[in-house]
């Protein structure tokens, strides 16, 4: 399954952040997205519902720089799915062959 997801704890330092520096324009708008966006936790249960052996975080908001984004995006999703889930970047080719249970991952350069 891949599946959109959005941190709205590190959505909301990003709009307290803008709004501090005077941007109140793109505060308002991170104030705004997280009621249409899937939180990492609640895309881990919807994999979960649906039975799927692969949880691809895909369209991750807001980008993630480094490993601490990473941690903190995905704070609470090992509670809920301790395996089956990775994070989807430029490049990542899941491959699923046909006539097969495999899940192939690889990264295309």
């Amino acid at each position: 399954m891949v599946h959109e997801a959005q941190s709205n704890k590190l959505v909301a330092l990003l709009g307290a952040a803008l709004d501090a520096g005077g941007n109140h324009r793109a505060a308002k708008i991170m104030h705004d997205i997280p009621t249409y966006h899937t939180t990492p936790v609640q895309a881990a249960r919807i994999a979960n519902l649906a039975h799927a052996k692969l949880l691809v975080y895909s369209h991750i908001n807001p980008p993630l720089p480094n490993w601490i984004a990473e941690r903190a995006f995905l704070e609470g999703v090992s509670g809920v799915r301790p395996e089956g889930w990775m994070l989807g970047r430029d490049g990542t080719l899941v491959r699923l062959p046909g006539g097969s249970n495999t899940i192939e991952r690889t990264t295309i350069d």
